[in-house]
């Protein structure tokens, strides 16, 4: 293999030898939940994905979680590690990933109180009955051939994984785990032989350790992951405790690495840590228990920059860096930084739009900035081929449905224009990238302009495109990537001359400039209120946020946002009033009932009022050009408005269509 174009990456190239196994280099795809399973089995689509990253340079890839024991269904989709039918489905994954020379494990798991009773209609094992934090359900203390069943279970489940062909385990004491549950003192209160003292809540994992080793030998992987911090100082596991523990588990000299992540019953938000959590926040982690141990150690943490993984390797953070979101994101990342082509690699947002599973929707994964992420093996997502006949295609609007349209035509063969009205592209993920913490949704738009410009996509700015303009340019086929505009919220009354704008107007600055009192009526509970809302609170106004939800920001639920939300808008004084049915604006201030008691509510001496309400398409020009027997495709938010995932998507479809 040709050495990097830019030497300083060689580090990350080095091979890694992980016990009988050597690893061919340190990027590691880590497990996380898919929702691609059949009958609780992988299937071809867990092939093609994981064959993607194997494909693109990941040199250790970890499957998705295998559960090891009936008493654990912790989503509906979960992959059964127990079921020896699942040695079939490894089988296909193991010979899918080793044709690209990668290493594949098994992640063996047990959720424990972090699971369900929902699928599998028995209660939860833990350690002791202490409530899980978000669910409230209360588990059933293990009783000690519980216990023995599980390690069973695991032991089981580790000679399934043998027997499918995979170079080892990945043995699941981190966050969302049984194994950590016996482990912390904040879940485990026991008395007996598995409680208390250090020794005894070690004695599960031991136990379970030397059950897999013993039953797969010494050559195949055994590694653990493991929380490095619970972010429960009064009782749960703190960074020195967790190295003791590593310490401890590595002496017994049955273990071939340890991923340190982060986290406990309590820290959603950072278990699947989203835009406000900084990259490589569980780096020093990683380094804690790396000078505790003698083994090779993982880090994580939204790592998504391969200068900082270089920057990990090198300074002896960690041996390997689990890059998993990045390489979500692009598959491809590796081989791309191998060729020198940097700023090719398709960039992680860390936006959690589309690969948070086992929530309220419950989607498939999939990647807000790459649309083929879990559909792999779909023919829409089959490498692009040229056109037969290039074709003149103009594209309208420069958002990231129409800079995604012109990329994809444009690799195709056609000849591509893109009209922009304004002076930069971007569209509204461009306004939205300017609020506070939201910075990183602009590298989707940096990363669009670069590849559009390097394909000689020619981009004009300034115009405004009509149907006199498009006729006259006489293209084979048009693109309407438009977007929206803003909505009004129903059913309200607005005065003339309230001070009412739109998020966009505060976003562009239009928001008067002397900072007073705002009220923000947010009727979406997304992160649109909330970044219009932190961006008037950081210029000094005094914001209050009503809604008539249950409470505000309820959609941020789906992105693991609302916790982080609420820390944040407590800390900048933000107001917040749900259960708030706007009846009127006034030129001085907000009228309104109680959702539920119907009692009036007035809110007086308001400056500002921004209406945060759902936009509408900007449907014109596209209904205009299709009557005028053009060829007219439309992408985006002017189909409807939605998710920076949609427009991207769609803006896709509409380049392979062109």
């Amino acid at each position: 293999m040709k050495s990097p174009a830019d030497a300083r990456f060689d580090p990350l190239y080095a091979p890694l030898k992980l016990g009988g196994k050597t690893a061919p280099n340190r990027f590691v795809f880590a497990a996380h939940q898919t929702n691609f399973a059949t009958r609780n089995r992988l299937t071809e689509r867990h092939a093609a994905y994981y064959e993607a990253r194997a494909a693109g340079g990941a040199g250790l890839i970890v499957l998705e979680a295998s559960v090891v024991h009936p008493s654990d269904w912790p989503y509906e989709y979960a992959v059964f590690g127990h079921d020896p039918a699942v040695v079939e489905g490894y089988q296909r994954v193991a010979e899918a990933i080793h044709r690209h020379g990668a290493l594949a494990l098994a992640h063996l798991t047990h959720s424990g109180m972090q699971g369900t009773s929902h699928y599998s209609q028995q209660p939860l094992w833990g350690p002791s009955p202490v409530p899980e934090v978000n669910s409230r359900e209360l588990p059933q203390a293990m009783e000690l051939e519980d216990i023995a069943a599980v390690v069973e279970g695991f032991r089981q489940a580790a000679r399934h994984a043998s027997d499918g062909g995979l170079d080892g385990v990945e043995l699941n004491a981190g966050q969302d785990s049984l194994l950590r549950q016996f482990l912390s003192p904040l879940t485990n209160q026991r008395g007996d032989e598995y409680g208390g003292a250090l020794d005894n809540r070690l004695r599960f994992a031991r136990q379970v350790i030397a059950a897999v080793r013993n039953e797969i030998g010494r050559n195949p992987i055994v590694g653990l992951r493991l929380s490095g911090d619970e972010y429960a100082p009064w009782a749960g596991i703190k960074p020195e405790d967790a190295a003791e523990i590593a310490g401890l588990l590595a002496a017994d000299g049955l273990l071939d690495f340890i991923s340190v992540t982060s986290g406990s019953i309590y820290t959603g938000h950072i278990t699947r840590p989203g835009l406000y959590q900084p990259p490589g926040f569980a780096v020093p982690l990683a380094a804690t228990i790396k000078a505790a141990v003698a083994l090779p150690v993982f880090a994580q943490g939204s790592i998504v920059d391969p200068v900082m993984a270089l920057e990990i390797v090198t300074e002896g953070k960690a041996d390997a860096v689990e890059m998993t979101r990045a390489l979500i994101a692009d598959p491809d990342l590796p081989a791309k930084l191998r060729q020198g082509q940097l700023d090719d690699i398709r960039p992680c947002l860390l936006a959690n739009q589309d690969n948070i599973i086992g929530l309220v929707q419950n989607p498939r994964l999939s990647c807000s900035n790459n649309p083929a992420a879990g559909y792999e093996n779909d023919p829409e997502f089959a490498p692009l081929t040229p056109a037969r006949t290039p074709h003149r295609v103009l594209v309208v609007g420069g958002g990231p449905a129409g800079m995604e349209a012109a990329r994809v035509a444009a690799l195709r063969g056609h000849r591509v224009t893109l009209h922009e009205k304004s002076q930069q592209l971007g569209g509204a993920l461009r306004l939205a990238a300017m609020a506070p913490g939201r910075e990183r949704l602009a590298l989707a738009v940096d990363w669009l302009e670069t590849q559009i410009r390097k394909l000689d996509v020619s981009v004009r700015f300034g115009v405004a495109a009509t149907e006199e303009l498009v006729r006259r340019e006489s293209p084979d086929a048009v693109i309407v990537a438009v977007g929206g505009q803003p909505g009004q919220q129903a059913g309200v009354r607005f005065d003339d001359a309230a001070p009412v704008v739109n998020p966009r107007q505060v976003m562009r600055g239009e928001a008067p400039p002397q900072p007073g009192r705002a009220v923000v009526l947010d009727t979406l509970g997304d992160p649109v209120g909330m970044a219009v809302t932190e961006w008037l609170a950081e210029r000094g106004w005094q914001v209050e946020v009503v809604t008539s939800d249950m409470f505000v920001g309820q959609r941020l639920t789906a992105s693991l946002e609302l916790t982080a939300w609420n820390q944040r808008a407590a800390a900048r004084g933000i107001a917040f009033r749900p259960q708030f049915e706007t009846l009127e604006v006034t030129a001085g201030g907000v009228v309104g009932v109680d959702r539920f008691d119907r009692r009036e509510i007035r809110l007086d001496a308001i400056d500002l009022v921004v209406d945060v309400s759902p936009e509408t398409p900007d449907e014109k020009l596209y209904f205009a050009l299709k009557s005028s027997g053009l060829r007219v495709i439309r992408a985006g938010d002017c189909v409807a408005p939605r998710y920076l995932a949609q427009a991207i998507l769609e803006g896709y479809r509409a380049g392979r269509e062109a």
